[in-house]
């Protein structure tokens, strides 16, 4: 009787609670916790199914409603999580359940526990009641699908993977796609585990389109390319479908066949020509390939589709800007700012336009515009520079300040554009004295302490760059990037360059593998003449970071070590790809007859 009992309390109450709870569910986005969601919404369809039934005026029989009975304190306590879910108390209800379902590992309590707990995104009560309800019906499909969902959540993928097959072998239908996905933030060995699992299944379900596929994601994730692009040509034979021709396209692109690329999606346009998602991949791969006139094509046939699509029309914008078209260009940011789509870039663009064409007061009328987001920082800059070269550099400082009032969260950003407009414009006095203000009244402002150490430096005061930066080390200890830079400038500008390995050191024990810090050990060990580990640092560092003063810097340590033919190799090599760079003109003219 007791169990009849339960059981008619949770068809009653459960209803209420499962559809109270789905609309109370936050969404998500990620695709793990859309299968989840989508798995718990199947369930809970099923759920209001037999609340529906139970509306009729029939007495259950206890045969309907199989289950195995509990003791009475235990009945209880599922009686209070029930009363707890249908006056709204998830959280309580949840925590009974799970109670519960570690007690008396019951099947049906747990799954009741799963369900609620991934709604409510508990996904470590999701995780441990799911194992019970695998543990009680190991051939569930529904069981095992929550618990690898849980598993996949917590990236156990050996686990995970290991009920995905058994709910294929089941019968199910296995969401191994979400694994594919999930793999993209794997390393090489979490792949190689799912590549051979997937192998595995392939080989007893040959054939099967879903595996095929998403073992081809973890082919081209894995660098694998060719052996994607054979899987995505064995997929298209039977169906275009639109997964399998981006991930074809894609491995084209990672293997640098961009031209063929291309054909492949053009040829594939005139039998899909409404698949507007294609023809967007399409578009943009026109215009990285600088064919602008094809690429504005394609935006004009999907702009036909979508008039208001911000993304389409910011696409022709940049394209009439590149070409050329300033009133083209003007006529689709307008209709941005019209339909209220990405207006601040539309005003920042705007801006730039008329910037370019001189009109002063129209760019900073624009500029001004620019509401939060990515242009707003730059906006300022040219706000500033336009008042500046106006010979209203107070109007510019002013309208900076006003924005600093109303822009706290970009303090520091507002600050560093004002110092650098005045240091770039002679007025050093101005920008100390800005800048003491601002670090008085922000002692521990460790980003601008180090703005004004690597401007003093620019502007020859050693001395207050030495200040600062022992002063940002001081209040966090950890820096390297201030140990490193102190201790570059000690060695290239000082003779203290025991001082300056000190530091460098200390840096390269927080970050071993950054390069711009080998680099720096790489240059102290050259001034402290021990040339074999400077060449070995700075080729190291070289090798990281392909960089034009690291080539400079290894350059000369060659030339000076007697290798002046790899000197001039690494020099040429550098200049040729960066042939605007002074630094290395600098050094050549300085080692190599003019």
């Amino acid at each position: 009787m007791q169990s009849l009992l339960l059981v008619i309390a949770l068809i009653l109450l459960g209803g209420c609670t499962s559809q109270s709870v789905k609309e109370s569910a936050p969404k998500t986005t990620d695709a793990a916790s859309a299968a989840v969601d989508a798995s718990a919404e199947a369930e809970v369809s099923a759920v209001n199914a037999s609340i529906a039934e139970s509306k009729v005026p029939k007495r259950p029989k206890p045969s309907d409603y199989p289950v195995a009975p509990f003791p009475k304190d235990a009945l209880y306590q599922l009686l209070v999580a029930e009363v707890a879910g249908y006056r709204g108390e998830y959280s309580t209800a949840l925590e009974k359940y799970v109670d519960m379902a570690l007690k008396t590992r019951d099947a049906g309590v747990a799954q009741r526990a799963a369900m609620l707990a991934v709604y409510l995104k508990r996904y470590e009560e999701a995780l441990t009641t799911s194992k019970i309800w695998v543990e009680q019906e190991p051939n569930s499909i529904e069981a095992r699908r929550y618990l690898s969902e849980q598993l996949l959540r917590i990236g156990d993928m050996e686990q995970a993977i290991v009920h995905m097959e058994a709910i294929k072998n089941l019968g199910g239908l296995a969401n191994f796609e979400s694994f594919a996905y999930s793999a993209a933030n794997m390393d090489d060995k979490g792949r190689e585990v799912l590549l051979e699992a997937m192998s595995r299944m392939l080989a007893e379900y040959p054939g099967d389109a879903q595996l095929m596929f998403s073992k081809a994601v973890l082919l081209e994730q894995s660098g694998q390319l060719e052996e994607a692009l054979q899987l995505a040509n064995q997929l298209l034979v039977s169906k275009k479908d639109i997964n399998v021709i981006v991930l074809k396209v894609n491995a084209l692109k990672d293997l640098l066949r961009t031209d063929e690329a291309l054909v492949f999606l053009e040829s594939t346009l005139e039998e899909l020509a409404d698949k507007r998602r294609l023809r967007l991949i399409y578009a943009r791969m026109l215009f990285e390939a600088e064919r602008l006139v094809d690429a504005e094509k394609q935006y004009e046939l999907v702009h036909q589709q979508a008039p208001n699509d911000s993304d389409i029309l910011f696409a022709l914008a940049l394209i009439s800007m590149e070409q050329g078209k300033d009133e083209s260009a003007k006529g689709y940011l307008n209709q941005m700012i019209r339909f209220n789509r990405r207006a601040n870039e539309a005003h920042y663009y705007l801006g730039s336009i008329a910037d370019k064409n001189d009109k002063i007061p129209q760019a900073i009328s624009e500029y001004k515009m620019v509401g939060p987001g990515r242009e707003y920082l730059a906006a300022q800059v040219r706000i500033a520079a336009l008042l500046a070269d106006q010979d209203r550099l107070d109007d510019a400082r002013a309208h900076l300040e006003n924005q600093r009032a109303n822009n706290p969260d970009r303090y520091n950003r507002l600050v560093m554009i004002e110092g650098q407009l005045l240091s770039e414009r002679g007025h050093e006095a101005e920008f100390f004295e800005l800048l003491e203000m601002v670090i008085q009244k922000q002692p521990e402002n460790v980003e601008l302490l180090y703005f004004r150490a690597m401007t003093g430096q620019s502007l020859g005061r050693l001395d207050v760059l030495e200040q600062d930066l022992l002063r940002v080390i001081e209040i966090d200890p950890g820096n390297a990037d201030a140990m490193n830079a102190l201790g570059y400038t000690l060695a290239d500008q000082t003779d203290r360059h025991d001082e300056a390995l000190v530091l460098i050191e200390r840096a390269l024990e927080i970050k071993p593998n950054e390069a711009a810090f080998i680099d720096s050990l790489g240059w102290v060990q050259y001034r402290l003449e021990n040339y074999k580990d400077a060449v070995t640092n700075l080729r190291k560092a070289l090798s990281l970071f392909d960089n034009d003063e690291v080539a400079a810097h290894l350059g000369e340590v060659l030339w000076v070590s007697g290798e002046q033919q790899e000197a001039r190799n690494v020099w040429q090599k550098a200049l040729d790809a960066r042939p605007d760079s002074d630094i290395l003109k600098r050094v050549i003219k300085r080692f190599v007859a003019p």
